[in-house]
């Protein structure tokens, strides 16, 4: 696992204790000479119960902005709640890139 992924994953497991995390680094789908720039991010938390679909993603994305002013560049976000996580164990996968240097 990369530096990054390593900073992303580390930061939302303190941030959202979640019960399950997957951190991909789909940077090479991308165009242009990108390195751990595009992330997929697969959270399953109990503090997502009651929050919308904006809330959760706000939860999740805040704390990583650090990693936004140093080079990331797009997470594709998927959070559930446990229950959530159980009817549906997957996350879609992300769709590919249209190319435009991102």
């Amino acid at each position: 696992m990369s530096t990054r992924a390593q900073w992303i994953e580390e930061t939302l497991r303190a941030e959202l204790a979640p019960s399950h995390l997957q951190i991909i680094d789909e940077s090479d789908q991308h165009a242009g000479n990108r390195v751990e720039s595009h992330f997929r991010v697969v959270v399953v938390s109990d503090r997502f119960e009651g929050q919308m679909l904006i809330k959760r993603h706000r939860m999740t994305q805040d704390p990583l902005k650090p990693a936004f002013e140093q080079g990331l560049h797009a997470l594709a976000l998927h959070t559930y709640t446990p229950a959530e996580w159980t009817e549906r164990p997957d996350a879609p996968a992300s769709p590919p890139c249209l190319g435009g240097g991102h």
